[in-house]
């Protein structure tokens, strides 16, 4: 299958070898020359900075003719709060359109779960006057109205490179007990691996370690493993909510590698 790693970066390159086992025909694309020169060598790339201006150049349109496209394109929220995000997603849907690309897989956010308590899930009403959520709805319907589109509303990422040890900036944990919405990238990866097995689009799964791990236990036993100090509990607020995300489960061969983010901590791989 012909495969495009959109804005190949943290996870694409994880997720590149599992790819090539598969045996996908793939094309990797960064914003920059600077980004391309991160990527392996030996796998086709090139630069494609969304959005892009008109016309499409037959090449490109070729690239994208029934491909599979795997948009891995960030908001950006916590630095421009997500400014440039739906230009760049309109600009790819009217190239996908115009190429007839096959199927996209988007990469969504659990924050379109934002301004919600309790137990969310896929079937949970949005909070659409939370900015946050707004953004990432908007994204998804974009993609979703254009093409096939399996979308994944991605928990928080960890994985080689990135400890949740490191994610507090200071020693004061909000909500303790709240649950955490963790996902180890390994997962994210094979569920993207089966989704394009199985053709699974159209589609929209939460991805998030489903065992219950509170905020506390999970990142006191991430800052111990870093041998960093502990956390002393902070505030806590009305927006708890926990992910449920066994709908992949149920409708496709996946398992979760790590059902509970304490078990996925001790992963050094």
């Amino acid at each position: 299958m012909k495969v495009i790693l959109l804005g190949c970066g943290w996870l694409g390159q994880q997720l590149l070898p599992v790819l090539q086992q598969e045996g996908h025909q793939l094309l990797l694309t960064r914003q920059s020359e600077a980004g391309l020169a991160e990527l392996p060598q030996g796998v086709p790339a090139q630069v494609l900075s969304l959005p892009l201006s008109l016309p499409h150049s037959s090449t490109v349109l070729q690239q994208f003719q029934q491909a599979v496209v795997i948009c891995a394109i960030t908001p950006g929220w916590r630095k421009q709060s997500g400014a440039g995000y739906l230009d760049s997603l309109n600009s790819l849907v009217r190239l996908m359109q115009a190429a007839e690309s096959l199927a996209c897989i988007h990469f969504s956010s659990t924050g379109a779960y934002s301004g919600l308590s309790g137990e969310v899930d896929e079937q949970s009403q949005l909070l659409l006057t939370d900015a946050k959520a707004q953004l990432l709805y908007q994204g998804e319907q974009l993609l979703q109205q254009a093409l096939p589109t399996c979308t994944l509303r991605l928990g928080g990422l960890f994985g080689p490179g990135r400890h949740p040890g490191n994610f507090l900036r200071n020693d004061v944990l909000t909500d303790p007990d709240a649950p955490v919405n963790m996902v180890h990238s390994s997962d994210v990866i094979e569920a993207v691996r089966v989704i394009l097995q199985q053709q699974a689009w159209p589609g929209l799964y939460n991805l998030c370690c489903p065992d219950f791990v509170s905020r506390k236990q999970f990142y006191a036993k991430a800052r111990a493993l870093l041998q960093r100090n502990a956390l002393n509990d902070g505030n806590t607020t009305d927006s708890q909510r926990r992910v449920v995300a066994k709908r992949i489960q149920q409708q496709l061969p996946f398992q979760y590698r790590y059902p509970s983010a304490l078990q996925a901590l001790e992963d050094r791989s």
